[in-house]
């Protein structure tokens, strides 16, 4: 990565994070990277003001930005002039160009953030961006990988984390350095000492909510959890953590109910819903033992901190994106056929919060437990040997994360899901964008292709793609030559069969799912194509061009990668974003050249 071209003086870091409590947490690794990367920079970030006092521990960042969520998506839906919200838009920007940022990295992955993208000024740009005509633009690759992993989330590896990194270019840092309060955690400890937690006792803090009722595991659930674990051992408390009136209600729940139970035990049991803002609940974590919580902001603090995390993963939360980012983490998650759901789909029978088990979950954690919080080898194979003895008892699934020696973490499932075709095709796309994206040649295939299931159709379609990609490149090239010849106008023929070539692509990857992040990985790379000077028709054409080629190279290793996996099997040899028109279709060209 080459330094932005800038001013004297500090570099000016800006970074753009409309996102949630949890999304502001997994960026944090970033901005150590960062900090590690240019140490006398100056580190800004715009973030909705409602999550802003989150903030106060994550002491590398230099300043911030506070934005009015409701405001700002308001003035985007409004039914006024465009350009009164634009200049409403622009009248807020200028405080923050006037920070004069030598590089700007968005992570906001919607419009909204485009836009922002596009009108915030910065000598270098990476993330999301807007083309003046109003088209995303991807300034890096792996800003189109954000938007493919979206509908292609069971052929995904990458942690956001990590993910997040790929995208400011930069490599995992060495540290996450934090800024606890001193009488933060003297608080923590003195209310712990109050309610009779001794110094040698096991502290297990549960996260009970999450910001919708889908991702949140049912309070028997818990309560059953948590009685087992406190029948266990006599020195185990169990801190129950939330803020707001539905997390008082829940936690009340599971609190009354162990009281009604076993009375005995309800000493052990500390309800500090709404006790503790920001910098308690770091300090909380940071002298806890272990966290057990739903897929939540609170589970992105204990990775920060280094706390190990047992996650309960379920719903439309997929574990290998959204796990938290460390290692010897455990996510316990539902095997159900239609798991995860889609991102944004509302299931009205939500059985597969009922796929976890208590007792395994008790299980999970007493065994974790008898482990350091940084696992060595050894230790790691022992807990992953105890874990898979798991994993007959009901539908439950178990995944235990690892630190690459890249520095980057990768959650890997146990038992037979280590041999199911998604986590062969997720471990194919591992490679081949590692080889594509980064230019590693040198990682290796993890796993074995599964004996049987639909290898040989897969490849059939993949030689399908292939020859489409192809036939687009060499359709783009008569058109070039055409443009380059002043021959006007381009034959209606060649616009038509980019027109066709394009809905093929987009069919194999509904007839093919593994194959769908290829498809759209290509779509998303032609709607980013940033030429919009009619001038440049060449230009355009070259690029569009290169899409095709760029499908075609990415067929051939996705087909030479899974024959790689094939060949492996004892006894086998080789055998015989958003719906709509891509944005360089043919009827794109028509308007582009005057046709």
């Amino acid at each position: 990565m080459t330094d932005p071209a800038r001013k004297k003086g500090p570099m000016r870091i800006l970074i753009l994070a409309l996102t949630r409590m949890g999304d502001l947490y997994e960026m944090y690794p970033m901005v150590a990277a960062l900090r590690e990367t240019y140490p006398d920079s100056q580190i800004s970030l715009v973030a909705y003001r409602e999550f802003c006092p989150v903030l106060g521990p994550l002491s590398l960042l230099t300043s911030v930005y506070p934005v009015d969520g409701p405001s700002l998506l308001a003035l985007s839906r409004s039914p006024g002039s465009p350009l009164e919200a634009y200049r409403t838009i622009r009248n807020w920007l200028q405080e923050i160009d006037e920070f004069d940022a030598d590089l700007l990295i968005n992570l906001t992955p919607n419009r909204i953030g485009a836009v922002l993208g596009y009108l915030i000024r910065a000598r270098e740009k990476r993330g999301l961006h807007m083309t003046p005509d109003g088209y995303r633009a991807h300034y890096g690759p792996f800003v189109p990988y954000l938007g493919m992993l979206v509908k292609n989330r069971l052929y995904n590896n990458l942690n956001l984390v990590d993910l997040f990194l790929k995208i400011a270019c930069l490599k995992p840092p060495v540290s996450l350095p934090l800024s606890i309060l001193p009488e933060s955690r003297s608080n923590i400890r003195k209310k712990g000492e109050k309610e009779g937690v001794g110094p040698d006792d096991i502290r297990i803090a549960f996260a009970t909510g999450a910001s919708q009722e889908l991702k949140r595991w049912p309070v028997e659930r818990f309560l059953e959890t948590i009685l087992v674990l406190l029948e266990s051992d006599f020195r185990t408390h169990a801190i129950l953590l939330g803020s707001g009136e539905e997390d008082r209600k829940r936690n009340g729940k599971i609190f009354g109910g162990i009281s009604a139970l076993r009375p005995d035990l309800s000493v052990r049991l500390h309800d500090w819903t709404g006790q503790t803002g920001p910098d308690d609940l770091f300090a909380l974590l940071e002298q806890s033992d272990l966290l057990v919580s739903n897929d939540t902001g609170t589970m992105h603090a204990a990775a920060l901190a280094g706390l190990p995390v047992v996650c309960l993963s379920f719903a439309n939360l997929f574990y290998p994106e959204t796990g938290p980012w460390g290692d010897g983490n455990i996510i316990l998650y539902s095997r159900a056929p239609c798991a995860p759901c889609a991102p944004d789909s509302r299931c009205l029978h939500p059985v597969c919060r009922e796929d976890l088990d208590p007792r395994t979950v008790a299980a999970v954690v007493r065994k974790r437990l008898e482990f350091p919080r940084t696992l060595e080898t050894p230790d790691r194979e022992a807990l992953r040997l105890f874990l898979e003895t798991l994993l007959p008892v009901g539908k439950t699934g178990i995944a235990l994360s690892k630190r690459e020696v890249t520095g980057e973490v990768r959650y890997r499932p146990l038992g037979e899901d280590r041999e199911s075709p998604e986590e062969f095709y997720r471990n194919v796309y591992e490679k081949l964008w590692r080889e594509d994206l980064e230019g590693d040649l040198e990682k290796p295939l993890e796993g074995l292709c599964p004996e049987g299931g639909d290898i040989s159709q897969v490849l059939d379609f993949s030689d399908r793609l292939l020859h489409l990609a192809k036939k687009g490149q060499e359709v783009v090239q008569r058109i070039a030559v055409c443009l380059d010849s002043g021959r006007s106008p381009v034959p209606e023929n060649l616009l038509s069969s980019i027109d066709g070539v394009d809905r093929q692509v987009e069919e194999i990857s509904w007839s093919c799912p593994p194959l769908g992040p290829l498809c759209l990985f290509f779509q998303l790379e032609k709607e980013s194509i940033d030429v919009w000077n009619p001038r440049e028709i060449f230009h355009l054409v070259k690029r569009t061009e290169k899409t095709y080629e760029d499908l075609r190279k990415r067929v051939e290793r996705f087909s030479r990668i899974v024959r790689e996996g094939r060949r492996a099997l004892p006894g086998e040899t080789d055998r015989a974003e958003e719906p709509g028109m891509s944005r360089f279709s043919g009827f794109e060209m028509r308007e582009r050249i005057g046709q």
